[in-house]
């Protein structure tokens, strides 16, 4: 046994034993519903999602006259469709040559600038929406008893009426078995006549045609003229139905004493990931979508409706029950349509309403399975659902927290091997173009990205502002994402095949390649120079964020390169003794706050929306872990110092969702439970709309998945403390110490958690008192043996 696998879980009074986890108790099903449709000036704040990663779909549309907004996950403007000479931002000629000026400027002033490190913003594109399925039940009119729900535990979508003497039931989900979306229309009388279409908004594409068959309805595109990327999108009945005929493009479905009709949809895109390289000319061009869309239809519908709906349900169900944070509904919520729910919930109500709170936990984890599949493209910005053509900051992978916020769910709660696409996004996208940035920005081995990414490999520094292009961290902050998923699972093969060589290592051989000796301080460190806070403050030097990072990333490469017995011994000495001399960021400033650089320029009460310089003490370790600040008094207080200054999320540059989990998890960490539970709160009552999701700026669109994802992660910090040891943080004796409910609030009294993983492939199930403190827990085996406290 791995002395490092041991652990004592603390805050537990009845003990803890490693035992079979406990059975799973009776609990309200968890769905969204509301008596009125969701209508078309509104629909991503009325609508309620469905996906399976790959497509995604928004039911939408009154009784008898329902659309579905459809999107297909590759389906992106810009790029080399649209460009054959696209770059990904990246210079036509090396610039790093200007970097040692840049360098020195920065030694002599404290500060600079990065102007000549720039590239392009050409061709950048835009996630987009793909079309509307649109059904159409003749004779429908003055309908009675209206109901839509989605059901959290199912992933089924539920429209129910009353009309003309029948009753009338509608599911709709998308399938990841089948790859289609399903949309099944059952009746207690005989269906009347039902048309069928799909209708492009692809207004701007210089080539669409909408037809029909007796096969279905099919939808053909390209995103722009000459080169543009193919799409192509099919519906399909299920079983026969020779009396079908078209009309006007439409599929006309003529009244049946037959009391179900089913459908199903496939789409697809001639994007493939697989040929991002420099050998495709990073053309990232693959087949004809045609085949394929085809085949998904004709497949899926030769099965019946019950089957498809079976295999969807099993499917769902297998990740969606792997994990479950049950609270009673202490105020009868489960009755009260969602919407109004949401509209009466207040901040200052201290109680909260836990039944909601718990809805939105589940709805988190409900989107992240929706949204992220292997097979698929991460979530994006706006996860799988976007309306427009182009979309709100491109809907693409802004990776200076929104990306990371879209994946805190996933490790924990059981969803681990959903971030597959994740991995291979990385690898097909960022690396092989990244590599290409790294020589020509930086003179350096490795590869490197920056904020803003979309799916064609965009590597480079976007034009603009410097404290938005200038940020060459994300691929390092990724890179804990990496390691926690390895801590997790311990799936050492998938660690040595993917997770080390192709990830870890080479954003490792970059940075150790970057790093300064400090010529302003002298202190002997080494130091990250140019760098800027994320979208915050001036270029300097030793910016406390990627200090910290790069912490965690050194610090973790180099215990992967023992797992997986690297043999490089040049690599291991330069990361070895790179580590030693690095700046680990941490530095109290003036006014006790943590240093949101290596110079004091803090200014109190500066609202800002990000709290880059708290990275490693969540969502990191650098600060926790790694520097011992979970026990440290010192550590903690100029944490929390750094959180009073910035406020609540609510400044005169934001008013986001994310800004706010994010310091709820923070104030999780420091155990501090009101203010923890407050930003949740805060998040709910300020960003919610009316169907579960998050928007931007306040209620205002547009919608932005990260803090429904973020939500999950920012709970399941209240819940437990996890880290891995290091420092002197959990290292007593050999044995890692896990802290249960470091911050659940009393208005959760009475509640339980089955399923929540920990570090080492183990499982823990607890429940808490009236006061939010642990009662009972049960501990399944995993990696190494268990120590009791």
């Amino acid at each position: 046994m791995d002395a490092r696998d041991a652990v004592v879980l603390v805050q537990s009074t009845k003990g803890v034993a490693c035992v079979r986890p406990q059975a799973a108790s009776t609990r309200i099903t968890k769905r969204l519903w509301s008596t009125t449709s969701a209508n078309f000036s509104s629909i991503i704040q009325q609508a309620y999602p469905i996906g399976n990663s790959r497509l995604g779909a928004l039911p939408f549309g009154e009784a008898g006259h329902e659309k579905l907004s459809l999107n297909r996950d590759s389906l992106w403007s810009g790029g080399p469709f649209e460009n054959s000479s696209y770059r990904g931002g990246n210079p036509e000629q090396a610039v790093s040559q200007s970097l040692p000026a840049i360098r020195d400027r920065i030694w002599q002033n404290g500060t600079g600038n990065v102007s000549k490190l720039m590239g392009d913003n050409e061709n950048y594109g835009s996630y987009a929406v793909l079309g509307n399925l649109s059904v159409t039940i003749s004779g429908v009119t003055n309908a009675s008893g209206y109901m839509r729900s989605l059901d959290l535990e199912t992933g089924v979508h539920t429209t129910s009426y009353a009309s003309g003497g029948g009753q009338y039931t509608i599911k709709t989900y998308c399938s990841y078995p089948d790859d289609v979306c399903v949309y099944s229309i059952s009746s207690t009388r005989g269906l009347p006549a039902v048309n069928i279409g799909i209708d492009n908004v692809m207004s701007n594409a210089s080539l669409v045609s909408s037809r029909c068959s007796k096969s279905g309805v099919h939808l053909h595109g390209i995103t722009q003229a000459d080169i543009g990327m193919t799409y192509k999108a099919t519906a399909r009945l299920v079983g026969r139905h020779d009396r079908v005929r078209c009309r006007n493009n439409t599929l006309e479905v003529p009244s049946t004493s037959h009391r179900q009709l089913t459908m199903v949809l496939a789409a697809g895109t001639n994007y493939d990931e697989d040929h991002g390289t420099v050998a495709d000319n990073f053309s990232f061009r693959g087949d004809d979508p045609g085949p394929y869309v085809q085949a998904a239809v004709e497949a899926a519908s030769h099965k019946s409706a019950q089957e498809l709906l079976h295999a969807h349900i099993t499917d769902y169900e297998h990740l969606s029950s792997a994990f479950s944070l049950e609270i009673p509904d202490t105020l009868n919520s489960s009755g009260v349509e969602t919407s109004k729910l949401i509209s009466r919930y207040r901040t200052n109500a201290t109680s909260g309403d836990p039944y909601l709170e718990s809805l939105v936990f589940d709805l988190g984890r409900y989107l992240f399975i929706s949204s992220s599949r292997p097979g698929s493209l991460p979530a994006n910005l706006q996860g799988k659902w976007a309306q427009y053509l182009s979309n709100a900051w491109g809907a693409d992978y802004h990776a200076n927290i929104n990306l990371q916020m879209n994946y805190w769910p996933a490790d924990q709660t059981g969803l681990g091997s959903l971030q597959q696409g994740l991995w291979d996004y990385m690898t097909k996208t960022w690396a092989p173009r990244g590599s290409e940035t790294a020589e020509l920005l930086y003179a350096a081995p490795g590869w490197v990205t920056h904020d803003e990414m979309n799916i064609f490999g965009h590597t480079g520094m976007k034009t603009g502002e410097e404290y938005w292009a200038d940020y060459p961290a994300s691929a390092a902050w990724m890179m804990q994402h990496v390691w926690d998923h390895y801590d997790y699972t311990r799936n050492l093969t998938w660690l040595a095949t993917q997770g080390y060589p192709q990830l870890l290592k080479p954003t490792t051989e970059f940075w150790l390649s970057q790093l300064q000796q400090d010529h302003y301080f002298h202190d002997g460190t080494l130091v990250v120079n140019p760098c800027s806070s994320p979208e915050h403050g001036p270029t300097t030097f030793g910016c406390t964020h990627y200090q910290q990072l790069l912490h965690q990333l050194l610090t973790t490469t180099l215990h992967s390169a023992a797992l997986v017995n690297e043999t490089d011994p040049t690599f291991l000495t330069h990361l070895t003794t790179s580590l030693a001399k690095l700046d680990k960021g941490l530095h109290i400033g003036s006014w006790s706050q943590l240093q949101e650089w290596k110079l004091d320029l803090d200014v109190p009460n500066n609202t800002h929306r990000h709290l880059s310089h708290l990275v490693g003490w969540y969502p990191g370790f650098s600060l926790s872990a790694y520097l011992s600040g979970y026990t440290n008094a010192t550590i903690q207080a100029a944490v929390a110092t750094t959180l009073w200054s910035r406020g609540v999320g609510i400044g005169s540059d934001a008013n986001s969702g994310w800004e706010k989990v994010w310091r709820s998890a923070c104030w999780a960490r420091l155990n501090e439970t009101e203010r923890a539970y407050y930003e949740l709160r805060l998040t709910i009552e300020e960003n919610w709309a009316g169907n579960g999701l998050s928007m931007y700026s306040g209620r205002s669109e547009p919608f932005q998945v990260d803090a429904n994802l973020g939500f999950v992660g920012a709970v399941l910090s209240m819940l437990v403390v996890d880290l891995p040891p290091g420092g002197a943080w959990g290292e007593e004796g050999g044995v890692r110490t896990v802290v249960l409910g470091p911050a659940i609030p009393a208005a959760w009294a009475g509640g339980r958690v089955r399923g929540l993983r920990l570090r080492g492939e183990r499982k823990v199930d607890f429940s808490w008192d009236d006061q939010g403190l642990v009662t009972e827990a049960s501990m399944s085996c995993g990696v190494g043996g268990v120590k009791l406290k």
